[in-house]
């Protein structure tokens, strides 16, 4: 996308129609592009720290005394690593239906699903969030939500992209990190380590079905992560049918 936008920036300086044109900005957008689809593992992590910072602070979090904190520090109380990667758990006082993963291993889980599920489906769910970062799904995804910033120029041309960002625009960022639909290999991936944490942990795979029927009966309703995990019913069926 940004060889094209340098691409059109050269022809208009050829072209006397294109006078009217702001080719500086489109040089400036390109330019933002390519640093933003080279960020580096390093600047993604901190791309996260910050956008777990800001949804922290935008949303109602559990005290370590609440029932909900203590449900969940229970359940992960085995997972605050994983495979060479810090992991760090809060809960949203919410009754949305969600639990998101971001790329420096924050998860947070919405008590609007603790609520919905037994602690062995709500284990399957960490263990699907975990996958999201252990297999990079999340670096993934904050990749692409810098590009679509660097789109609008919301990146400095020069200096750490990251650092470059305004708190308005992480906050953006977050938002869609959290509502970001993961591709089908991606949710199946997810899906595959959710199952090895949870069997890893002594449970059954029964609790990883029975999550997903859920989260799929819970689609039609305020079910946001529904949106940013497609197709739980497939995928439920999938989980039955392993061997």
């Amino acid at each position: 996308m940004a060889k094209k936008l340098f691409a059109a920036a050269t022809v208009c300086l050829s072209l006397t129609a294109c006078q009217g044109m702001d080719i500086a900005g489109m040089v400036g957008a390109a330019t933002t592009l390519a640093s933003a689809a080279s960020i580096s593992d390093s600047e993604i992590n901190a791309l996260g720290i910050r956008t777990q910072q800001q949804l922290d602070a935008e949303n109602k979090i559990a005290p370590a005394s609440n029932a909900y904190a203590k449900r969940l520090s229970s359940l992960t109380r085995n997972l605050s690593s994983y495979e060479g990667h810090q992991l760090n758990y809060q809960v949203y006082l919410t009754n949305e239906v969600n639990a998101f993963a971001l790329p420096n291993g924050g998860i947070r889980v919405y008590s609007g699903l603790m609520d919905r599920m037994t602690d062995d489906e709500l284990l399957y769910v960490v263990g699907h969030e975990i996958g999201h970062v252990v297999k990079g799904h999340s670096k993934q995804q904050a990749r692409t939500s810098m590009l679509s910033s660097a789109a609008l120029q919301a990146v400095s041309s020069s200096g750490s992209p990251v650092a470059a960002l305004s708190s308005s625009v992480i906050g953006q960022l977050g938002h869609q990190l959290v509502n970001a639909q993961y591709s089908q290999a991606h949710e199946y991936e997810a899906d595959a380590y959710g199952l090895k944490v949870l069997q890893q942990q002594g449970k059954s795979k029964d609790a990883a079905v029975s999550a997903l029927r859920k989260l799929a009966q819970l689609g039609g309703d305020n079910s946001s992560m529904f949106s940013s995990h497609p197709n739980p019913s497939a995928r439920a069926e999938r989980i039955a049918n392993m061997k």
